[in-house]
């Protein structure tokens, strides 16, 4: 019997009346951290699991087994070391003659882990759809006032006329960040195919980018690189977010300490995974604040986010990573990333070809389709395209689009992916069509979407809402030679 113990998943502990252990199995003896032999005849409830006898288990067990025989269970959510873990305790009686109680202890962290995921994928699935929808509808308008702006920068009578529209321009692309890292934290993830990942090449890649605003601050940065670093499976988009969050989240920690300011970038091995380390010497953290700067709609950015840390968190937990800070008020903070290595064969994303600059006139004078519930951008960017002196028609929803398209012959086709008919559905129709067989782009104020149902992922060109209407005139010609 002893044997068959043994060979459970889950711990058995036989205890006496009065709460003494008698006996346990090895996978008990092994959660408790001790031999069989040092466990017996020790108080089970208030020596070796105290945290049942705080919630008044052993007066219950010792009641019960008075009455004639206890039979309950108990969850017990346990914080020590190695790991946070939910036990399931069962109590039951051994008979007949003199009572025993026998302790069943099943583990079921991982049950629930799974659980509090799947909750949360499908309260983010709904929310997710929500910021899409959110996003539509502020992009597209926006999308319009950058571009009418846009024109009349152009034409400005005055320096002063030009400087208030890039003004709008300016303004206009910031709300279009905002709204971008909204729908990054609702998603809690990134759009892009998982890939192998060097965290070095990451930080780099981002320090060449922040170098100016570095310098400009005077914040002294030194990088401490692990040579041997082993890659991580990731989104590198996603996670060049999460450096670049935690670099300007230090940037701003910094910027008003009086005397040296200093930036350590750490990449190291360790036995977990792979650990990347952001150090500062800034003001510090308060230390009732450390537990909860994860989670709150807080920053000290000045793009007027508010969700840098928040959404870092969200991106290293999709990775099957954690992050954490430890700091002390006036000595600094340090931000710490550790993410599984890479197993295993990888396949990669294609790659969105990059764009090659627009000649000074078109090849040729094409015939655009634009497709776009928005009025007024479409009008927009017919403005521009007529300019270049191309031809456009111009389509409110997708069955309008598709009858011109079948009546008449186009060069390019732009569609919007969100739009009444579906963009989506649309797009691959006019792929069917000889003239336009790879003449076609996406538009969209939430590209996401358009990446998880086709689209971008097979390597179609896109233009992200609000774009530069020197983007879309370059791509159209492009797309038409």
């Amino acid at each position: 019997m002893r044997a068959v113990l043994d060979t459970l998943a889950m711990g058995v502990a036989v205890v006496d009346p009065a709460g003494l252990l008698v006996a346990c199995n090895r996978w008990e003896a092994v959660r408790l951290g001790q031999s069989e032999g040092d466990l017996v005849g020790r108080d089970y409830f208030r020596d070796l699991v105290p945290a049942l006898a705080g919630e008044g288990v052993d007066e219950r067990f010792r009641d019960e087994m008075a009455r004639g025989g206890a039979e309950f269970g108990m969850d017990i959510q346990l914080t020590g070391p190695p790991s946070e873990r939910h036990l399931h305790f069962s109590f039951r009686s051994l008979g007949p003659g003199r009572l025993w109680g026998l302790v069943l202890v099943e583990d079921r962290s991982e049950l629930i882990r799974e659980r509090d995921q799947r909750e949360r994928a499908e309260r983010l699935a709904s929310v997710g759809e929500m910021a899409a929808g959110v996003a539509h509808q502020v992009n597209s308008p926006l999308a319009s006032i950058k571009s009418f702006a846009q024109l009349l920068a152009r034409d400005a009578a005055s320096r002063e006329q030009r400087d208030a529209l890039e003004l709008i321009i300016n303004e206009s692309t910031r709300v279009a960040g905002i709204v971008d890292h909204l729908l990054t934290y609702a998603r809690q993830q990134g759009a892009g195919g998982r890939e192998m990942v060097d965290l070095s090449e990451v930080v780099e890649r981002v320090l060449s980018a922040r170098q100016d605003a570095l310098d400009t601050a005077d914040i002294q940065v030194r990088c401490d690189f692990d040579a041997a670093l082993s890659p991580v499976m990731g989104e590198s988009g996603a996670l060049q977010q999460v450096v670049l969050n935690l670099i300007v989240n230090a940037e701003q920690a910094l910027i008003n300490k009086p005397d040296e300011r200093r930036l350590i970038i750490r990449t190291r091995e360790s036995t977990e995974g792979v650990i990347l380390s952001v150090i500062d010497n800034g003001p510090g953290i308060p230390r009732e604040m450390l537990p909860t700067i994860f989670e709150r709609f807080r920053s000290d950015r000045q793009d007027g986010t508010g969700l840098g840390l928040a959404i870092s968190a969200a991106i290293v937990r999709d990775h099957s990573g954690q992050i954490w800070a430890e700091s002390e008020t006036g000595r600094g903070t340090a931000v710490f990333v550790r993410l599984p290595r890479a197993t295993g064969a990888v396949s990669h994303a294609p790659a969105r070809e990059e764009p090659v600059p627009a000649e000074d006139q078109p090849v040729r004078v094409l015939r655009v389709l634009i497709a776009d519930d928005e009025p007024a951008l479409r009008l927009a960017i017919s403005l521009f395209l007529k300019r270049r002196g191309h031809s456009v028609t111009q389509a409110s929803d997708a069955h309008e689009a598709y009858q011109f398209a079948s009546e008449q012959p186009f060069d390019v086709a732009l569609v919007d992916a969100r739009m009444p008919g579906d963009g989506l559905v649309l797009i691959e129709r006019l792929e069917a069509l000889p003239g336009l067989n790879g003449r076609t782009a996406l538009m969209s104020g939430d590209i996401g979407r358009a990446r998880t149902r086709q689209g971008v992922a097979t390597g179609r060109p896109y233009l992200t809402k609000p774009f530069d209407m020197d983007e879309m005139v370059e791509l159209i010609e492009k797309l038409g030679r």
